[in-house]
């Protein structure tokens, strides 16, 4: 325990006074001893007097033990006596320990409060289900730290101190007070407030995330937001597909009526039912031309159809076709060959065969004498056992060919009957059925198209169900943005309308449709996911820019060297610019690509919804898009703009930034709108800062190296830079 104990002075003097009344009892019985060993036959003597000697020494040592033990016990109650002393000396630090601890995490109950439900509404790294979780608990837990505290310190300490002080240390417990506080302070001040200033920080992202997300697979806040979203999108969803339904179901109607006619021409089934019943023709198909055709709505029902009828036609053509006589005589002449094979010789092979094979005269021995005598018994079963199979051998075969005879003559009667009747009732159905089936078809298809009509009509509610499951899918992919998830949601709704009005069309005469038959619907496209690593690309673009601007003079060699403030908001910032310019650039009305090159394009259809850094940043991205897109006049002009202004950090700036930011003449609101651009990258760039797939590369981009004189341009000069100086030829690839 380091120190000297105050129990060690008397352990010291019991020690030796021990040890003097050890050495005082002993000596006398050293000495007897001593002297009885110089005896001659000492060993003799001690044998033959053993019997009076040997309890004389046992009570010698039983009495030196007891006084030993005696002494012992006399220590041990002083000492136990000094030692609660020192324990009433040193047990009160626990007390003051527990209530200063308990103390502390009162006092800091507010604070901790605030931390906990800062922290929890702020970061990025905890799903709603979990936050929301948190915000219940939050009261229970907290009010529960002081109690708890209190009595872990207590029932901790206490123990502990009693322990040092009981052992001679009264003094060490209230030495460890100030440091016990100070160890509570920095777990319940202290470090709060470090792990809130990152876990809670305003970006919601802590200091080298990686992009992980915790939380459970279903969110309850998205479903009751989904189940919202249903409700409020029921009505317009279930008022829209009726309208839809309701407008083409004339429509619909002639048009499946029209493909039933080409697929089921009457006046050519007709001719052909006509030529089947007199015999005069009957190779007329009764289904329209097989010549390829554009494939419709109607495709499903239709080719079933033809394939049937096909069936139907080739079955009717070749009853029509067929010799009922010479297949009368063939089926009697089959069933009277059958016959034969219940032979009577059968049975004699039979019979024979078990005889001669199985016989019980094999097992006699051929010489008899001793041997026979050993197996009579063995023969003798076998004996019997061979008459009761011959038994059943002479019974159940003859039995068995007797059934099969009778079964054989009872069949001549359906063999007689059957083929006559059989072929009477099929021409029965091909003169009256075929004409009430072709009834019966043609009532299904003057009323299965309404009854479509008004099962479609009412199918609103049901199709609205995939807004709720859109929003949850999504939400399950991207935990970071539920708005995200509200708007693909949402998006579903005039998906629906359009996929309603795609099928009805589809089953449409003239192929009716309520809009544009060339828009190209998002759901439809399919398009690879998870192959572009966008890390790379930004990294690689991310020195270019450094360069670029560099060579321009917006920013000095010495501030990328030493990763300065400025340059470390200046280079990923102008990057995000200068990518969103491009992609701008390449295509302005695909408002969700980000071009990298010709090898990697990424939009929100293809992006990889489980990398939570790209949920994360993407709605940040596209608002900056967004404000790009719509800021009036050259867009070069605002990259410029928004660039030269992400570099004009604390330092004084050069006479070349000073031109780039001076010499471009905008007005007010533009400026607002170039200021907000500005603010929108640079908060990015801030967050971006703080994600370990960037913080960890960051050595990269500012090792660049000076392998360029920077070029001296004036503002005039910088104002006529080609604009392709924006464009990445980025190769590289893998994974987004």
């Amino acid at each position: 325990m380091g120190g000297k104990s105050f129990c060690q002075p008397f352990e010291n003097a019991a020690g030796e006074i021990l040890k003097h009344s050890a050495k005082c009892l002993y000596k006398p019985y050293k000495e007897i001893s001593k002297a009885f060993g110089k005896l001659p036959n000492a060993g003799l003597y001690f044998c033959g007097f053993s019997i009076i000697l040997v309890p004389l020494i046992v009570a010698y040592w039983t009495i030196l033990l007891g006084f030993l033990l005696a002494e012992v016990i006399i220590f041990a109650a002083f000492g136990f006596l000094l030692g609660v002393f020192f324990f009433l000396l040193g047990v009160w630090p626990s007390v003051i320990v527990t209530l200063g601890t308990t103390g502390i995490t009162i006092i800091r109950l507010p604070m901790n409060i605030y931390y906990h439900c800062l922290v929890t509404y702020r970061t990025v790294m905890l799903r709603r289900n979990i936050k929301l979780l948190s915000f219940i608990l939050i009261p229970i837990v907290h009010l529960l730290i002081p109690p708890v505290t209190f009595i872990i310190a207590l029932f901790f300490h206490v123990p502990w101190f009693s322990a040092i002080s009981f052992a001679g240390f009264p003094l060490k417990p209230w030495k460890k007070i100030a440091p016990i506080h100070a160890i509570v302070w920095k777990k319940f001040v202290t470090d709060v407030e470090s792990f809130s200033r990152n876990y809670g920080h305003p970006s919601g992202i802590p200091m080298d995330w990686d992009g992980r997300v915790y939380g459970l697979p279903v969110d309850p806040i998205a479903v009751i937001i989904s189940l919202f979203l249903y409700i409020f999108a029921t009505i317009p969803v279930t008022i829209g597909v009726f309208l839809i339904f309701i407008i083409k179901a004339i429509p619909i109607f002639l048009g499946v009526l029209t493909e039933f006619w080409k697929t089921l021409n009457i006046s050519k089934s007709l001719k052909w039912y006509k030529g089947v019943v007199t015999g005069s023709q009957a190779q007329s198909p009764p289904s329209s031309s097989t010549r390829s055709s554009p494939r419709s709505g109607h495709a499903v029902w239709s080719s079933i159809l033809k394939k049937s009828t096909k069936g139907i036609q080739k079955f009717i053509e070749g009853y029509a076709k067929m010799n009922i006589c010479e297949k009368y005589g063939n089926i009697i002449k089959s069933y009277a060959k059958c016959v034969k094979k219940l032979h009577p010789k059968k049975l004699g092979k039979m019979i024979s065969g078990y005889c001669e094979d199985l016989s019980p005269l094999k097992l006699i021995p051929s010489e008899g004498g001793l041997q026979l005598l050993c197996l009579w018994i063995p023969i003798l079963l076998t004996s019997i056992m061979w008459v009761l199979g011959l038994i059943l051998v002479l019974t159940i075969p003859p039995g068995t060919f007797l059934l099969a005879l009778l079964v054989w003559i009872l069949g001549w009667i359906p063999v007689f009957i059957l083929p006559p009747v059989f072929y009477i009732l099929g021409w029965i159905f091909i003169i009256f059925g075929l004409p009430v089936l072709y009834i019966l078809l043609w009532g299904l298809i003057l009323v299965g198209p309404w009854v479509f009509v008004a099962l479609g009509s009412l199918s609103g509610p049901l199709l609205a169900l995939q807004i709720p499951f859109a929003m949850l899918t999504n939400n399950f992919y991207n935990p970071v943005e539920m708005w995200s998830s509200i708007k693909h949601g949402l998006a579903k709704v005039l998906k629906i309308f359009r996929s309603v009005d795609r099928v009805t069309a589809n089953l449409s005469i003239g192929k009716v449709r309520l809009s544009s038959s060339d828009t190209i619907e998002e759901d439809t496209r399919v398009e690879e996911r998870g192959n572009i690593n966008y890390w790379d690309l930004y990294i690689e673009r991310c020195i270019k820019e450094a360069r670029r601007i560099r060579n321009l003079g917006w920013i000095s060699q010495d501030d990328i060297e030493s990763a300065s403030s400025s340059s470390m908001i200046a280079i990923p910032g102008v990057t995000i610019v200068a990518i969103l310019v491009d992609s701008i650039k390449r295509n302005k009305k695909d408002k969700t690509m980000i071009y990298w090159n010709e090898d990697n394009k990424c939009r929100d259809s293809n992006r990889d919804y489980t990398d939570n850094v790209v949920n994360l940043f993407w709605p940040q991205l596209m608002k900056v898009k967004e404000a790009l897109i719509s800021v009036d006049g050259d867009l070069d002009s605002a990259g410029t703009w928004v660039s030269a202004s992400l570099c004009d950090g604390e330092d004084e700036r050069s006479e070349q930034l000073k031109g780039a930011l001076e010499n471009i003449t905008m007005k007010d609101n533009t400026h607002q709108k170039y200021l907000k651009i500005r603010s929108q990258v640079e908060n990015i760039v801030h967050s971006l800062l703080r994600v370990q797939g960037l913080t960890s590369r960051l050595h990269e981009i500012f090792e660049i190296g000076d392998d360029e004189e920077p070029p001296i341009l004036d503002g005039e000069q910088q104002m006529m830079l080609p604009t392709e100086g924006l464009t990445s030829d980025s190769d590289s690839g893998a994974r987004l």
